[in-house]
């Protein structure tokens, strides 16, 4: 029974720990945003993780908005996993756009520097 519990407890943490190391955009926890077009933003959360947030189809105006909401359905508390079929909202005056979420993938340094340079090369043509 003592070499049982040990054993249990191990698994658990290094459950915890790979649970930890997953990419998680949450809710509750977005700091910032920036549009790159009309069907993707990219994400910051509280721990300056960034977030590559895709949208099913495009959001009008999504570049010139100053806010947006960010509507889970998984659960109420705003801890949960932003996933596909989320939405992302925006309103214009008077009528709301509901965004439907495609993809969420971590926003990594290559792909920054990446879109730096498309968007580079977009303002020298």
């Amino acid at each position: 029974m003592r070499k049982t519990v040990p054993v249990a407890l191990a698994f658990s943490l290094l459950a915890a720990a790979a649970h930890a190391d997953t990419a998680c955009l949450q809710a509750g926890r977005i700091w910032n945003w920036k549009p790159l077009d009309k069907k993707t933003l990219i994400v910051e959360d509280l721990l300056y993780r960034k977030f590559k947030v895709s949208l099913m189809g495009f959001c009008p105006a999504l570049p010139y908005k100053l806010s947006l909401g960010f509507k889970s359905n998984g659960g109420i508390n705003g801890l949960d996993c932003l996933r596909k079929g989320d939405d992302v909202i925006s309103r214009d005056v008077g009528i709301p756009y509901i965004c439907p979420i495609l993809s969420i993938t971590p926003y990594t340094r290559a792909m920054e520097q990446a879109d730096q340079a498309a968007a580079a090369a977009a303002g020298k043509k």
